[in-house]
């Protein structure tokens, strides 16, 4: 077996495994995000809207937070366990009509505010954008001065 053969065999592994990395690789990463999204904290589920309201009713509860901008209802138990579900379009009033009868602690979250929004995109913006344009300028100008440089240098030298 010559030396050049041998080599050859060798690329030829080294090429299986990084290809063989490369797809273990892609499979993780194809996995990643659906491990992160069942991935829930302790005594955290997501139950049917039904079964909450049930132990709504009934069950031995804490604290209630309702969240009407993304119409979710949590929970939370007295040994510390917590249910989340969605609630439907007009269940709210449902909601804290039996959270007020069981006098049970409720927290809203309240609703972003339309003020807010607009002004970050009136009043000249955040001021990291002006510091980047500024250091963008910076850049453009230093550009420029190098590339005015060297023509002056290139005719100078053909003099």
């Amino acid at each position: 077996m010559s030396r050049s053969a041998g080599a050859n065999t060798r690329s030829r592994s080294s090429r299986v495994v990084l290809c063989f990395a490369l797809a273990l690789s892609l499979a993780a990463a194809a996995y990643a995000p659906q491990a992160r999204a069942a991935t829930v904290t302790v005594g955290q589920t997501w139950v049917p809207y039904p079964r909450l309201l049930a132990q709504l009713r009934t069950g031995p509860l804490i604290r209630v937070i309702i969240n009407p901008a993304r119409m979710d209802v949590e929970i939370k138990f007295r040994n510390l366990d917590e249910w989340h579900a969605y609630y439907p379009a007009g269940a709210e009033p449902e909601l804290q009509r039996l959270v007020r009868a069981r006098r049970v602690h409720v927290i809203y979250v309240p609703r972003a505010k339309a003020a807010a929004a607009t002004q970050t995109t009136s009043g000249g913006g955040h001021p990291l954008r002006w510091a980047l344009a500024g250091v963008a300028a910076a850049v453009v100008l230093a550009g420029t001065a190098a590339v005015l440089r060297t023509r002056r240098r290139r005719r100078r030298a053909r003099r």
